[in-house]
């Protein structure tokens, strides 16, 4: 069996990237599948018939992305993401693993986000499936209407962050396709949300009256809202959308069943910093445009034919 582990710690769209990545891993061997601490995971309120697989027992982690203290009854080996240094910048970056594309070892406990396109790029129908959700908001999904995602937070003090002029940009450029175009702002953070994007309406689950859980937030900053699925049932129905370089929107877009017109951050996490490469290496995806710091837009297509000569 392939094992893998849900952390408090982790927001929800890394946590998915972890549990997607590790069933595709186990399925693709002919292992069994199985999830230790499943109460951690952020999607239960609106993924109730989430799938965790088989039954786990056993094993001791004390620190998140630490060797654990103790492995799953069963489990005899411990196998982390492979991370790769990169020459052109520096930065250490999630890698796609052949070893365990090819080779993983049945009875391993796998940790990591492993976030690269090649694991999933050929499962999005089963992915669909495995990320059923119960909530369906359909109010800002039509063809003259744009939903941006802005992750704040802890999001602002790392290097991830997209700046005001990103927005202002994209939102230029939405306008261009559709000059009736309106703007609705989804976000774990709406007071930096209205200050970065002031001409943009904050919807969403931080602007309802239920207050729910605080750990019900999408990264380590805990907003107090309703339902985190209500943002991500906004975001998989839009129809046009403007992204932040963040795995939470990543997911419920991806999956998308009506094919929105997309701008995310070109070169993804390194928007601000990066003269060609990107990071994660593999998160250019098939139809969506991306934009340079410069306000132009590229297609998937374009971004894949600059980064091969690089």
């Amino acid at each position: 069996m392939i094992v893998t582990e849900i952390y408090s710690g982790s927001g929800l769209g890394n946590q998915i990237w972890n549990l997607v990545v590790s069933r595709i891993l186990a399925e693709k061997h002919g292992y069994k599948w199985g999830v230790k601490q499943t109460t951690p995971f952020k999607a239960t309120k609106f993924m109730p018939e989430f799938d965790y697989g088989e039954e786990v027992i056993g094993g001791h982690t004390p620190v998140q992305g630490q060797t654990p203290a103790s492995l799953p009854d069963g489990i005899l080996n411990y196998i982390r993401e492979r991370a790769d240094v990169m020459p052109e910048c520096g930065h250490t970056a999630i890698s796609f693993d052949d070893y365990l594309w090819d080779n993983l070892p049945d009875n391993s406990k796998l940790d990591g986000l492993f976030q690269n396109m090649k694991y999933i790029v050929d499962r999005k129908d089963d992915i669909r499936e495995w990320l059923k959700h119960n909530v369906n908001i359909i109010e800002y999904s039509d063809d003259d209407v744009c939903v941006i995602h802005f992750r704040g937070g802890e999001y602002l003090i790392t290097a991830s962050w997209c700046p005001p002029e990103y927005y202002a940009e994209a939102r230029d450029r939405m306008l261009e396709i559709n000059p009736n175009m309106t703007f609705v702002v989804v976000t774990d953070d709406p007071e930096n949300a209205k200050k970065f994007i002031p001409w943009a309406t904050v919807v969403g689950a931080t602007t309802l009256d239920e207050k729910e859980d605080i750990e019900q937030g999408t990264g380590f900053f805990k907003y107090k809202g309703g339902n985190i699925g209500v943002d991500w049932s906004i975001l998989h129905n839009a129809k046009n959308v403007i992204m932040s370089a963040s795995t939470f929107s990543f997911w419920p877009v991806w999956t998308s069943s009506v094919d929105p017109n997309v701008i995310a951050p070109k070169y993804w996490f390194d928007y601000k910093t990066s003269t060609g490469w990107w990071r994660p290496v593999d998160s250019i995806v098939d139809g969506w445009n991306y934009m340079n710091t410069d306000g132009k837009l590229f297609t998937s297509d374009q971004c894949r034919e600059e980064w091969d000569n690089v």
